[in-house]
């Protein structure tokens, strides 16, 4: 009998070690609410011959896909969470009072990831470009920059998070005032409203947030805004958190959100499974003017907002931003959305546009180690590179110059500054128009300008057809 016992006991355990791999028969898992992407199946072969990271693709591919994993996967997080106070995940900051956090946000709360001076200038140099070609074209530009979740309301943050009384957004906001960027400062906005406006366990802001934003852009175009003034509304239990469904995919608690009784009309043009979708056109027929927004996670609770004040809408989740869209449909308003912990995406995601030309100017060449690449991306030809290092000052200033090698004429065009693999601003980006460049031998030369002394720090030849 004791023998039987410990025959059924053994049995039972290895029918709990096995049933996450033989189950993947009938519950193979193929889907995670996790910030990731699953692994595929793994093949044993590849083009250069047999694959040497079989096993250990085979490993990651069983990590996402074994049996009822998102069970497997709440069960431990709610184990850890009431044992031992912890996340299951590094993606999910675990506060008080049964606040979540997500954990990308946690740099800037600390503010360990602060600017450099030249990540600052290059941020607002880039923005400048943005702006003034925007303008140029005949649109209005506005900036609007979500703040984080724990920016606004921390206090349920772990007491182990120390917050920096500064941050990047704090800088920068003081900075597009006095560098003249049509900016839509949220954080004052929500600062000032003592109801809380984001989700307890989403890192978003609710529909309630979603209309302050959306009252301060219609502030700043000019538009009449009381489609949403004094107007009823619904509290319904139905949103599902992003951190919650992160760290507790099966035991997710639905909370609270806003819902509008409104005479607002406006219909999508295109096919839009929902606003998450990366390309999404609208109209209202009602409505007056246009609006181009490049936007993030955020838009998609403001989009329906927004996009019932104006004729035409074209909201884009596309990254790197087209700003030939600007000249293609002409919108009477462009709109950038970018959530706060993201904002060293303008020295990262360079534009697609071309920037402007600037008078050509003397200099003298230097022995540098520069680096610079150009190649053709689409009808653009693509030059990027790296300023050596010790010709980089806070306010240096970066330029390419283009010389056709059979005329000898030139053109010198501004540069986008770039974050390089070292961490600081040192690169430069720019597409110019393969209409714009002789076809042909061509020269290409960097010019590093600082102060008024400008050199060449890199030249290449290449030779550019159509």
């Amino acid at each position: 009998m004791k023998h039987k016992k410990y025959l059924i006991f053994i049995i039972a355990v290895w029918a709990f070690l096995v049933f996450p791999f033989a189950g993947m028969l009938f519950w193979r898992s193929d889907e995670t609410t996790e910030n990731t992407e699953l692994a595929s199946f793994p093949s044993l072969k590849t083009e250069e011959g047999w694959n040497q990271e079989y096993l250990s693709e085979m490993g990651a591919y069983f990590e996402d896909h074994f049996a009822l994993r998102q069970y497997w996967v709440t069960a431990n997080a709610l184990l850890r969470k009431n044992v031992i106070q912890s996340s299951a995940t590094d993606q999910v900051v675990l506060g008080k009072n049964d606040w979540l956090y997500f954990s990308g946000t946690t740099a800037d709360y600390q503010g360990t990831n602060l600017f450099s001076e030249r990540e600052m200038n290059a941020i607002l140099h880039n923005l400048k470009l943005i702006q003034n070609y925007v303008q140029q074209q005949g649109s209005a530009f506005y900036l609007m920059v979500p703040p984080n979740k724990n920016s606004l309301y921390d206090e349920n943050m772990p007491y182990y998070y120390q917050k920096w009384d500064g941050s990047n957004l704090k800088m920068l906001t003081e900075r597009f005032q006095q560098e003249g960027i049509s900016y839509i400062d949220l954080y004052g906005a929500f600062q000032e409203k003592e109801e809380v406006l984001y989700f307890q366990r989403d890192s978003h802001w609710n529909n309630q947030g979603a209309l302050l934003a959306y009252r301060n852009l219609m502030e700043q175009v000019g538009k009449d805004y009381e489609t949403y003034l004094n107007v009823p509304f619904d509290v319904e239990k139905v949103h599902s958190g992003d951190l919650d469904e992160m760290l507790f995919p099966k035991a997710v608690q639905k909370e609270d959100d806003y819902f509008y009784d409104t005479a607002s009309d406006f219909v999508y043009v295109n096919e839009v499974k929902d606003n998450m979708d990366s390309w999404i056109e609208t109209e209202s027929p009602d409505a007056t003017g246009s609006i181009l927004m490049y936007r993030d996670s955020f838009g998609e609770s403001l989009l329906p907002f927004v996009a019932g004040e104006f004729e035409k809408g074209y909201f884009s989740r596309l990254v790197p931003y087209n700003l030939l869209q600007v000249e293609q449909y002409q919108p009477d308003v462009v709109v950038i959305e970018k959530v706060e912990r993201n904002l060293d995406d303008f020295i990262t995601d360079m534009p697609i546009v071309e920037c402007p030309e600037v008078e050509n100017m003397i200099a003298p060449q230097a022995q540098t180690n520069t680096e610079m690449t150009a190649e053709k991306a689409g009808s653009f030809l693509e030059i990027k590179g790296t300023l050596d290092e010790k010709y980089v000052q806070p306010d240096t200033q970066i330029y390419v110059s283009v010389r056709d090698e059979n005329t000898m004429e030139t053109k010198t065009y501004e540069t986008f500054y770039a974050e390089t693999e070292d961490g600081e601003a040192n690169g430069f980006h720019l597409y110019l128009k393969g209409g714009s460049v002789p076809e042909g031998n061509i020269q290409l030369n960097v010019i590093a300008v600082n102060g008024s002394q400008p050199f060449i720090v890199c030249s290449k030849e290449i030779t550019w057809n159509l």
